[in-house]
């Protein structure tokens, strides 16, 4: 089993609605996610993936389509964070992205890997999947989400 991964980045805000700390006031950060994808290596002879577990640029594309073009310049609230929702049905120009939990790195991260978690099953070969997910919200501190860390 190989992994390998492709690194995206975006700028989005939020806040932590209960936190003790500063990160209760809106606030934002510059996000970069690891994306690692597990799998064999492609051994079909001629093909374009040959020696890959699957092409780099596969993953940036299905990241940017998943993650980059609904995150980058939004605002991710929680969906009981009264306040904000009320501000953002009142406001215009702004890219609300209203989830369901609080979101902390850790929440994010799962976030998306269960956004991207079936986006790279069996492409080319059985046993290809998304392995784990590395969200660095400031440049000391990540969260990390694996498929083996699952609960349930």
């Amino acid at each position: 089993m190989m992994k390998i991964v492709k690194v995206i980045q975006w700028d989005m805000g939020h806040r932590v609605l209960n936190h003790r700390s500063v990160c209760k006031g809106l606030h934002g950060h510059r996000y970069k996610a690891e994306i690692c994808v597990a799998g064999e290596l492609v051994q079909k002879e001629g093909a374009s993936e040959q020696g890959m577990v699957v092409d780099f640029a596969d993953i940036k594309k299905t990241a940017r389509k998943c993650i980059q073009d609904e995150l980058d310049h939004g605002f991710m609230v929680w969906d009981k964070d009264e306040e904000l929702i009320d501000f953002f049905k009142q406001s215009k120009g702004h890219k609300p992205v209203i989830v369901p939990f609080t979101p902390t790195a850790e929440n994010v991260a799962v976030y998306i890997f269960q956004k991207l978690e079936d986006k790279f099953s069996d492409i080319f070969q059985t046993g290809l999947h998304l392995h784990s997910v590395k969200l660095w919200e400031t440049p000391s501190s990540f969260a990390l989400f694996e498929r083996d860390g699952r609960q349930g």
